[in-house]
């Protein structure tokens, strides 16, 4: 009997690995490359599971399983219906916002042949390093972010992304300091313009910095990570 539960849990988890695959949700999780291995994973589980369970119900004479066992499904039919929210200002605020150095610098060639005058489009957390520790690369320059607002004390406040080497479990926060303008509403996604500012020093390090010129409040993207 605790094999056929233990089937019918990994038969859900299945389940729930092919609809978060399947319907883009798996981007609150990891990188989009993962997607296949999602899928593919899901349906492996969801064959060798009912298998299992069919095989072993048939051998029981198909008595069912007690009460309690279902509870141990619940957690996974609460994966399939609920729409998690992707890390936010909460998890980005647990973390510093000062961005380690590079280990190879990539803001000279990043510009190699550019000559546009209006604000140049950047990832967040591109910014929040070069900004720091490439700054004459930076220094007289327009740029335009996207990201969500993590407000800090007194008044600070910060664009920011969310880096994924791999999954959430690994996710780091991006954060460039917003000066001259007030904070928008927590977690509300915006994309801003401004330029280039001297970061702000602290005793861990040295924070990104733009002067905001324009505002703009966006619908957070399919992806929500960099």
């Amino acid at each position: 009997m605790k094999r056929n539960v233990a089937g019918l849990v990994i038969v859900f988890v299945g389940a729930a690995m092919v609809q978060l695959a399947t319907s883009g949700t798996y981007l609150r999780y990891v990188k989009p490359g993962m997607r296949w291995m999602l899928f593919a994973a899901g349906l492996i589980l969801i064959a060798l599971a009912i298998t299992d369970v069919l095989v072993r119900t048939r051998a029981a004479h198909g008595h069912g399983l007690p009460r309690a066992a279902w509870l141990l499904l619940v957690p996974v039919f609460a994966l399939l219906v609920v729409d998690p929210p992707a890390l936010g200002a909460d998890a980005a605020q647990r973390q510093s916002p000062v961005a380690a150095k590079p280990v190879a610098p990539q803001g000279n060639a990043y510009w190699d042949g550019d000559q546009s005058h209006g604000p140049k489009p950047i990832a967040v957390r591109d910014y929040a390093v070069w900004a720091v520790w490439e700054k004459e690369t930076m220094k007289g320059r327009s740029f335009q972010l996207t990201g969500f607002v993590t407000p800090a004390k007194n008044g600070v406040w910060y664009v920011t992304r969310i880096g994924l080497t791999c999954c959430v479990a690994d996710g780091t926060a991006f954060m460039v300091e917003a000066r001259g303008h007030a904070a928008p509403p927590k977690n509300q996604w915006v994309t801003v313009t401004g330029e280039w500012a001297e970061p702000t020093r602290r005793v861990d390090g040295d924070v990104a910095a733009l002067t905001i010129k324009t505002v703009k409040p966006v619908t957070a993207p399919a992806n929500p990570y960099e």
